[in-house]
């Protein structure tokens, strides 16, 4: 047996294999073909049943009453979609907003937070080496945890002891420098 059939009460769309049929409880019967062999008639929930116990694929060749020529049995019987539920919603933590971040430091990487505070007191010089590699961590930290699902802020504060670091090492060469040519006269 094989590639055809009469047609009965129901169509042949353009679709290749689908049929539109009047009366879907008339058009019952369907025929596998596996290994070019015929194997059948199956009723729909035997269909379904072999689809989901793998016995049968998708891409397996169907004939139902009322088709010109055999099809994949995902054409003839299709199967609905499987939905998914929908992604759950995400909760907002104190460190996503803006003005939270402003007042409090939620959400702020800890070397940056020190980095600022040494950067401070870096005008008293001898913190100013440490504020230097403080915020050179701090900005390696927050650029490592970018894309992050929750990133770390305080680039700002990591900037600032940057800027206070080598502001306050150049003040601390200087005197250095100074000292060590002071001291040769």
């Amino acid at each position: 047996m094989g590639e055809g059939g009469r047609r009965g009460q129901g169509e042949q769309s353009s679709d290749f294999g689908r049929l539109v049929v009047e009366d879907p409880m008339e058009l019952m019967a369907t025929y596998l073909s596996r290994n070019n062999e015929q194997i059948g008639p199956f009723e729909d929930e035997q269909i379904l049943a072999r689809l989901a116990a793998g016995d049968c694929s998708p891409t397996d060749l169907a004939w139902r009453e009322g088709m010109l020529a055999w099809a994949p049995l995902n054409t003839v019987f299709p199967t609905p979609a499987k939905e998914s539920p929908p992604p759950l919603p995400v909760k907002p933590t104190a460190g996503d907003d803006f003005g939270t971040r402003m007042l409090l430091p939620v959400g702020r990487s800890g070397w940056a937070i020190a980095a600022g505070y040494f950067g401070l007191f870096s005008l008293i010089i001898l913190p100013a080496p440490i504020a230097l590699i403080l915020s050179i961590v701090a900005i390696w930290d927050i650029r490592k945890h970018r894309n992050a699902p929750h990133p770390k802020h305080g680039m700002g504060r990591a900037i600032f002891g940057l800027v206070m670091g080598l502001l306050g090492t150049g003040v601390i060469a200087v005197f250095l420098i100074t000292a060590v040519l002071s001291a040769r006269h």
